[in-house]
């Protein structure tokens, strides 16, 4: 048998805690209303900042990678005035964008073509302190070749050093090779017999086995 529903009187309907924190909420709400539409207009504005924020960036990235390989497909015909040009307004507007590396990189070609080596050493810096390990290597190569051009063997030598350590197969090979060279020319006769020493022991081959020889030689003539 069913038991009849218990009317509520007007004060225990008072008392309803739904009806009580409706109450209470749309009192706070009359209280603080300006205070709570600001907050909401700044946490608009936040999130319609943040994104326009990451558009732009996904935007300008790839307005970059665009620019960038447009540049390298017009610098492998030739580096020109008008490409060199046109590098040079890549890295003015994107230089500090990691997809403009191939623009960066030759730009400085284009600037040891000119006999511009600080201009050179400024980019080739920039990239040589990238986080990707093929642009460092490539980056470091080309500081050892500048000092080279410039007579500062020693500074070449350590350049080309950085990258035999780090372990890029026959690239740190040849990079020590050239090292040897480097302490030579500086005429420092123990560092480059001790860098032929080293790659005579790793049992060189072939053509590179050719050109180790060929450094020990040019070693013992001195």
């Amino acid at each position: 048998m069913l038991t009849p529903k218990k009317k509520l009187t007007k004060k225990e309907l008072k008392r309803d805690p739904l009806l009580d924190s409706l109450e209470k909420g749309k009192e706070f709400y009359e209280k603080y209303s300006n205070q709570i539409v600001s907050a909401i207009g700044a946490l608009v504005v936040i999130l319609l900042l943040g994104w326009g924020w990451m558009n732009s960036r996904e935007t300008t990235n790839n307005e970059a990678m665009l620019a960038n390989t447009k540049a390298t497909i017009a610098a492998a015909a030739g580096l020109d005035e008008n490409v060199v040009a046109e590098l040079e307004k890549i890295v003015d507007e994107y230089g500090s964008n990691s997809n403009v590396t191939q623009s960066l990189f030759q730009l400085g070609i284009a600037k040891i073509n000119d006999g511009d080596y600080d201009g050179a050493k400024e980019l080739f810096t920039r990239l040589a302190s990238n986080s990707d390990e093929l642009t460092k290597r490539a980056g470091k190569l080309k500081l050892a070749y500048i000092n080279e051009k410039q007579s500062n063997y020693v500074e070449a030598a350590s350049r080309y050093m950085e990258v035999a350590a780090l372990d890029a197969g026959i690239v740190s090979k040849y990079a020590k090779l050239q090292a040897g060279y480097a302490f030579l020319n500086a005429e420092q006769h123990q560092d480059a017999e001790l860098i032929v020493s080293d790659l005579l022991a790793e049992n060189p081959t072939g053509k590179f086995k050719e050109y180790v020889k060929y450094l020990e030689g040019k070693v013992l003539e001195k």
